[in-house]
C-alpha cells in the first residue's frame, strides 16, 4: 500500500531522530501532523504528536511534550480509543517521575492500569508493572523493582509479546548487575537478545548486547564482552543510532585498549567523530584521550 504524505514524512522524522537531528526531526513531526490533519488522519495525527512528544520528553522538554500528549489524547478520546489514551495516560506518568513527582506519577499509573484492564490488554498492564519497577529501581529498592518487572514478564508472556519480553528481560538485567548479580544479569540479556532478534527490533537487541557486554566484562569474560560489545555497535550503526555508536564505541576501544592499542585508538576517533557530528565536542574529547 502506497504510503500517505503523513507517512513519509513521519519516516523522515523518525530518521532524523535516530541520525540526532532532533530539531529537524522536531519540525517533520509537526509537519507531518499539519499534514495528516489536512487529510482527516486522525490516526496519523495523534500518532505524529505522539512521537513528537517523545521526543520533547526525551530532550528535557517535559512542558512541550505534556501539550503533545494531551493533543493526541483529545484525538483518541475523539476516536474512542482507550488502550490509545491509557498509553498517553502512562506516558504522562513518567515524566511525572521524572520531575520528581511520585505521587501523580502512581495516579497516572494506576489510572492508566484500570484502563488497559477495562480493555483487557495484557500487554498494556505489563507495562505499567515495568514502569512501576522504574520507580523502585530509581529509589534503590532493587528488590521491589525485580518483583515489578517480574510481574510485567509473566503478563508479556501470557500475552505472547515477545518485545514486551525482551524489554522486561533487559531492565530486569540492568538492576541484576546493580546488584552485583553479573551471572543473572548475562543470562537475562542474553535471553533478551534472542527475543529482540525474534521480533526484528535491531536497536533493542543492540542495546542488550551492549547490557551483556557489561555483564560479561564484570565476570571476567574478556573475550565475552569484546563480542558483545563489537556486536552492539554494529547493529547501533546499522540502525542509525549515532549516540549510542559513539558510547559503545568508546566502551569497545576502552575493552580492547590494553591488548589492541591501535585498533582501540581507531574506534576511539570514529566514536569523537560521531560526538563532534552531534554537537558533542566534550564527549568527543574523552573519547580521543582513549589509548
Amino acid at each position: 500500500m502506497t504510503k500517505t504524505t503523513a507517512e513519509r514524512t513521519l519516516d523522515e522524522a523518525e530518521s532524523l531522530w535516530l541520525a540526532g537531528e532532533r530539531q529537524r526531526a522536531a519540525e517533520a513531526f509537526r509537519r507531518a501532523r499539519l499534514q495528516a490533519h489536512q487529510d482527516g488522519d486522525a490516526a496519523a495525527e495523534a500518532q505524529s504528536l505522539l512521537m513528537l512528544g517523545d521526543l520533547e520528553a526525551e530532550s528535557g522538554l517535559h512542558a512541550h511534550a505534556r501539550e503533545a500528549y494531551a493533543d493526541a489524547r483529545s484525538l483518541l478520546s475523539a476516536g474512542g480509543d482507550g488502550r490509545g489514551q491509557a498509553a498517553i495516560l502512562v506516558r504522562l506518568g513518567a515524566l511525572a517521575w521524572r520531575d520528581g513527582q511520585e505521587k501523580d506519577a502512581r495516579q497516572l499509573y494506576d489510572s492508566a492500569r484500570e484502563m488497559f484492564d477495562g480493555a483487557g490488554d495484557l500487554s498494556g498492564l505489563a507495562h505499567v508493572a515495568k514502569r512501576l519497577g522504574h520507580i523502585e529501581r530509581d529509589c534503590g529498592r532493587h528488590d521491589l523493582a525485580l518483583e515489578h518487572y517480574g510481574e510485567a514478564l509473566a503478563l508479556y508472556r501470557r500475552n505472547n509479546d515477545t518485545l514486551g519480553q525482551a524489554n522486561a528481560l533487559k531492565v530486569a538485567g540492568g538492576v541484576r548487575r546493580r546488584l552485583g548479580q553479573a551471572d543473572k544479569a548475562q543470562a537475562a540479556f542474553a535471553e533478551a537478545v534472542d527475543l529482540y532478534r525474534e521480533a526484528g527490533d535491531a536497536l533493542g537487541e543492540a542495546a542488550a548486547r551492549r547490557g551483556q557486554g557489561h555483564a560479561l566484562q564484570e565476570m571476567g569474560d574478556h573475550a565475552g564482552a569484546r563480542d558483545a560489545l563489537n556486536a552492539a555497535r554494529h547493529l547501533f550503526a546499522a540502525s542509525g543510532d549515532l549516540r549510542s555508536e559513539a558510547e559503545t564505541l568508546v566502551e569497545f576501544a576502552r575493552l580492547i585498549a590494553a591488548t589492541e592499542s591501535a585498533a582501540a585508538r581507531r574506534h576511539a576517533r570514529h566514536a569523537a567523530d560521531l560526538f563532534r557530528r552531534m554537537g558533542d565536542d566534550g564527549r568527543a574529547a574523552e573519547a580521543e584521550a582513549i589509548g
